[in-house]
């Protein structure tokens, strides 16, 4: 029965699994089908499709429309805002000048017309407020009563003797001096609005040193000295997002081209600080302007130029044609000061930041270089003598020389600035050749010739005066010695009293006193022609400069890396700024 049984659970698990088996391959051919029955039709798939593609391209979208970083505006291009620092007046009283008093007035005047109207604007000057006579001035109706023109010829000195002095008008913020300066740049520093800095000196400088010929100086009230190194740490207080333009006039201002480096020194390298600046001279030269004479059309400096160029007005009231050499129907920073170049009837060689850049990266282009030939010891040992001295010399290589330069090429080469300088200076000096380096030289010895003659016939003329003077020293001294000293109670009554009749009879003996005034005023107008030569030979060096400048902005095309180009192109850019009463505006032309 066991048996039996087993082959009965066999024979039913036999029927089980015949059962199991035609279900499982029933289901195997319906199971297909009900997954297909299950899938969207074909069109339906496709919109699944698409929605969640265009999900996934709206969060890509979402994601992308982040608010990017917020890009800080480049300082070389835009200008949002204009704030003005005119400082300057003279170190004292007896440096003082009235020109500076109206170097300031001018540019007041001609403000709004230079695009400034809504710029604000801070002036120190000199004294300030204080009511001291702090400001020199000269006017031509005042008379000098003689006997003090004889004592002061005779014994002291005559410069300055008309000179008198008041306060000056200007209602300035406060008074030049560094505590006014920090408080300036303290407030400006705390901005962080793009903008533009426009720094106008007018007032006095020095020489550098020695060693940092570079590292001149400008005065400020009561002497004290501020140095370009000394500058350039104030003006790194400024946020980055800033830029400065200086416009300076002292004597030896060319230094101050040299805010572009780092702690002022070219021998660094450039400052992050967007920074350009016009200047009067050269870093070695004295420049122009700086009188007492109250007559306003005798003012002859490189600012009065500068913002009569920009101005189309001049300081007394004449109209003249703005500059615009790259014809764009507006004038430029660059314009006028290549208009000052051109125009300016003074001592001065106008200068800006790009010329000084220039030098930096391509500085020996106009410098002879000298290779010495390689000793050997054995060369030395057994060389002859006469052989050693060859192997000793130097051999000059050869140098960029203004001489190979056409004006076709320069002419090529330059920009509508430059080439305006290079037009207009070749005709003022009546160049006529297509060299125009080998006739500069020529020009130059020949007016050469021409100062050192004049110079010995002013030599010769005052020496003959002097001559007269020591005469009637002698004459004068042997009346009355007491006058040697200018404070002797003998000495104030002979100016003061009717004594002082008998001291012009002395003087007056054998038309002594007339023969002096004749050599003194044959010295004056030798002067004058000195000065006219000189000035003639000063816009040959203006020209001289323009013509280095367009080879060298030639040449860093050819030598120069591509990151010297790019920081020479954004510092042009910044000279071209174009000054505009609209607010919020690019003004910087490429």
């Amino acid at each position: 029965w066991q048996y039996q049984f087993i082959l009965h659970l066999l024979k039913s698990f036999e029927l089980h699994f015949m059962k199991l088996l035609f279900l499982s391959t029933i289901l195997s051919f319906c199971i297909p089908s009900f997954f297909l029955s299950a899938c969207p039709a074909d069109g339906k798939m496709k919109k699944t499709v698409i929605v969640e593609e265009n999900n996934s391209t709206t969060e890509e979208k979402t994601k992308n429309n982040k608010p990017a970083p917020e890009q800080k505006p480049d300082p070389f291009a835009v200008e949002n805002s204009s704030h003005i620092l005119v400082l300057g007046g003279g170190y004292s009283p007896s440096g003082n000048q009235v020109s500076l008093e109206s170097n300031v007035k001018y540019f007041r005047k001609i403000r709004a017309s230079i695009g400034l109207t809504a710029a604000s604007m801070h002036t120190y000057f000199a004294d300030g407020k204080d009511q001291g006579r702090d400001l020199q001035f000269f006017d031509p109706n005042f008379s000098v009563p003689d006997i003090n023109l004889v004592f002061a010829e005779l014994f002291g000195k005559t410069k300055g003797i008309a000179n008198q002095y008041r306060s000056n008008q200007l209602n300035p913020n406060g008074s030049s001096t560094i505590a006014n300066l920090d408080r300036w740049f303290n407030q400006r520093k705390k901005s962080q609005i793009a903008g533009i800095n426009l720094i106008y000196f007018t007032g006095h400088g020095g020489k550098g040193g020695s060693k940092t010929p570079h590292n001149t100086t400008v005065y400020l009230w009561s002497n004290v000295r501020l140095k370009v190194d000394e500058f350039v740490k104030k003006l790194d207080q400024l946020p980055i997002e800033q830029s400065t333009i200086l416009v300076m006039v002292q004597c030896y201002s060319g230094g101050f081209a040299n805010v572009l480096f780092e702690n002022g020194d070219p021998k660094k390298g450039l400052s992050k600080h967007a920074r350009a600046g016009f200047f009067s001279t050269i870093q070695t030269r004295v420049a122009a302007g700086c009188t007492p004479d109250i007559r306003e059309e005798n003012y002859q400096e490189y600012s009065t130029s500068f913002w009569e160029a920009l101005s189309g007005v001049s300081r007394i009231g004449k109209k003249i044609s703005k500059p615009d050499y790259n014809s764009d129907g507006q004038t430029s920073l660059m314009e006028a000061h290549s208009y000052v170049s051109i125009n300016s009837n003074t001592i001065d060689i106008p200068i800006k930041t790009s010329d000084v850049l220039l030098r930096k990266f391509l500085p020996d282009e106009f410098k002879p270089k000298a290779k010495t030939p390689e000793k050997t010891e054995v060369l030395d040992k057994y060389l002859p003598d006469f052989l050693k001295k060859d192997l000793n010399s130097t051999e000059t290589q050869p140098v960029v020389k203004l001489d190979d330069f056409s004006k076709t090429n320069l002419s090529d080469w330059a920009k509508p600035e430059e080439n305006a300088i290079l037009v207009n200076l070749s005709k003022t000096l009546e160049l006529k050749e297509d060299y125009p380096g080998k006739e500069i030289k020529k020009l130059q010895e020949q007016l050469k010739k021409e100062r050192e003659s004049i110079e010995k016939e002013k030599k010769k003329a005052s020496d003959q005066k002097n001559k007269y003077r020591d005469e009637l020293r002698k004459l004068l001294m042997s009346k009355h010695p007491e006058i040697s000293n200018p404070y002797h109670p003998t000495t104030t009554l002979l100016l003061s009293t009717d004594q002082k009749q008998g001291v012009l009879k002395i003087v007056n003996q054998e038309g002594t006193w007339g023969k002096l005034l004749k050599e003194k005023e044959k010295v004056e107008k030798l002067e004058s022609q000195r000065f006219i030569i000189e000035k003639k030979e000063v816009k040959i060096m203006r020209l001289r400069r323009c013509i280095e400048n367009i080879i060298l902005a030639h040449l860093l095309t050819q030598k120069g890396s591509s990151d010297q180009i790019m920081q020479y192109n954004r510092l042009l850019t910044l000279e071209r700024f174009i000054l505009s009463n609209k607010s919020n505006a690019k003004h910087l032309t490429p």
